[in-house]
């Protein structure tokens, strides 16, 4: 049971993250994704001037750790079993549905096209290991994913959209 609290925290934040995208771009939301839209096409928004796009939560390293601003995860294979029609790639791979990803920071959401840096990752994470550019799968779980820098992100992004001030 514990993995349901710890995946419904994971989902609230997911939330919140894209409830906060949604408030910074307002007047260009077009919509929300459906659930399927969301699970089988990997977008959580459509927006008038970058078209669909997945948000992403700030992340910890370390489960139970601080938020990590200087990194963020970056899937390359999904930890959900798919049926076999369907592939097992993660989020973080082009899939045929053009989209950005939307990495939240503390001040700003740094949006990035999974085309323009798969060819970069594939030459990079080529070893095992946790830490920046190594291929890391959590055991038993079939999962796959690397940590990129946030700097590597902003250089390799289309855009950086400034967060509202909450004040």
């Amino acid at each position: 049971m514990k993995h349901t609290k710890i995946n419904s925290a994971s989902i609230k934040e997911g939330n919140a993250a894209e409830d906060k995208f949604i408030a910074c771009r307002s007047e260009n939301i077009i919509r929300k994704a459906t659930k399927q839209e969301d699970i089988h096409e990997h977008w959580d928004v459509l927006d008038k001037e970058f078209g669909k796009v997945d948000v992403k939560a700030q992340k910890r390293i370390n489960r139970g750790g601080s938020i990590a601003n200087e990194h963020h995860w970056y899937e390359l294979k999904t930890v959900k079993k798919p049926p076999k029609w369907q592939s097992s790639k993660g989020w973080g791979i082009p899939n045929g549905v053009k989209r950005l990803i939307a990495f939240e920071l503390e001040d700003s959401f740094v949006l990035v096209n999974p085309e323009d840096i798969i060819e970069d990752l594939r030459f990079k994470c080529k070893e095992r290991g946790k830490g920046e550019f190594l291929l890391y799968g959590r055991e038993g779980r079939g999962d796959l994913m690397t940590l990129l820098p946030t700097s590597y992100l902003i250089e390799n992004s289309s855009a950086v959209i400034p967060k509202h001030n909450e004040e």
